[in-house]
């Protein structure tokens, strides 16, 4: 069993300017010995076109013996024999039923259409090379997805609650709408002249590549590496979304052990984009991470030690990754977003007109028409974990 390791690793992302930062890879192992690297450096310049043929056939590079698309997951398995094994599941009426209410217990609800049926059945991919990771590919529907957009947009960015990396370095307007104001607005630096931005932005700016994270539940402090409290219904720790956990309960069939959510942290990515090898051990709990994957294509990369090629997962909209027994500790990170690879049911929605029993204001209408063509080139990845054993 992967014990919870007693240090954090570093994380590549500068709170705020506009180009992930290079940082120190961690100490533990010299950088030649660093099986994730070259893989970082592959995919830097790797175009989708080139990304997408590759997969087709794995191995074909030798950075890409361990690249595994779930849709195509027998070309994995020519290379690793013995190493993936595919389970079929019926979904449960919970389950399904699970989809239901977190659309009706959100704030703004998407009309529900013919894209809201689930299949009959459901994949989940396992390997044995990562035990405890569970992959599962499109398992959200068109409508789910689309609500959890509106959602990150509506519900979830503009709670005051809910701190993003913007909060220390600009005077954001309360509440905080991505989208309620003209991309030409002035967002001026903070009041704080220790972390105040040397120069004011616009919305616009903070639309396309400066917001980069947002934190619900518990407000894990990016400084530090910790959350800086543990006692739940407190500033620092407050309650989890009603309409997320209303989703993760219901559909905890998919988990070994129900998790309790407590915390989650959004990351917006945009196209190049990265997250360097991490673990995720600040919380007191080992319960399963869950991973919700929308918008653009990336691959994902996991494996349980940095001396030993990752798997590399090519994950797309809707996709679910959980990460829990020895996985649960595991590296992993993201090697690189591919823009205009969001699907159509994201990108090309209306999302003004598909809303349920609501009269919208001209400015909501105004910013609610700009999500589709926003979605085309993001990546939006909820991070879901509990944070105390029940």
């Amino acid at each position: 069993m992967l014990s919870r390791p007693d240090t954090l690793s570093s994380v590549c992302r500068n709170n705020v300017s506009d180009t992930v930062v290079p940082v120190p890879w961690s100490s533990d192992i010299p950088a030649s010995n660093n099986a994730f690297r070259p893989l970082y450096k592959f995919y830097r310049h790797l175009s989708y076109e080139e990304f997408d043929d590759l997969c087709y056939e794995p191995g074909s590079k030798l950075e890409t013996d361990t690249l595994l698309d779930p849709i195509f997951p027998k070309t994995y398995n020519n290379l690793h024999p013995n190493d993936l094994s595919i389970a079929n599941y019926r979904f449960t009426v919970d389950f399904i039923e699970s989809f239901r209410k977190f659309i009706y217990a959100s704030t703004s609800r998407i009309s529900v259409g013919s894209s809201s049926q689930c299949a009959a059945t459901f994949e989940e991919i396992t390997l044995k090379s990562v035990p405890g990771l569970r992959i599962y590919p499109g398992i959200l529907t068109p409508d789910v997805q689309r609500q959890l957009v509106v959602n990150v947009i509506e519900e979830y960015l503009p709670s005051e609650t809910h701190l993003t990396n913007l909060h220390p370095s600009y005077m954001l307007p309360q509440p905080f709408q991505l989208f309620g104001h003209p991309r030409d607005t002035i967002i001026p630096p903070s009041d704080n002249p220790a972390l105040a931005a040397a120069a004011p932005t616009t919305l616009g700016s903070l639309q396309d590549r400066k917001l980069r994270w947002v934190t619900l539940g518990g407000q894990y402090n990016w400084t530090t590496k910790k959350y800086p409290t543990f006692e739940p219904h407190t500033r620092e720790f407050p309650d989890f979304p009603v309409s997320l956990t209303t989703l993760l309960k219901g559909a905890s069939a998919i988990f070994r052990d129900r998790i309790n959510p407590e915390a989650s942290i959004i990351n917006f990515y945009s196209d190049g984009d990265i997250l360097s090898p991490h673990q995720d051990i600040a919380e007191l709990s080992s319960a399963d991470l869950v991973s919700v994957n929308l918008g653009c294509e990336a691959v994902f990369l996991c494996g349980l030690a940095k001396d030993k090629p990752p798997v590399q997962v090519r994950v797309r909209s809707g996709d679910v990754i959980v990460m829990g027994g020895e996985s649960r500790f595991a590296w992993h990170g993201v090697g690189r977003v591919w823009d205009k690879t969001a699907p159509d049911y994201l990108a090309g929605f209306d999302y003004c007109e598909n809303f349920e029993h609501e009269r919208i204001a001209d400015n909501v209408a105004l910013g609610r028409k700009r999500y589709g063509q926003w979605m085309l080139s993001k990546r939006i990845n909820l991070n879901v974990r509990q944070m105390l054993d029940t």
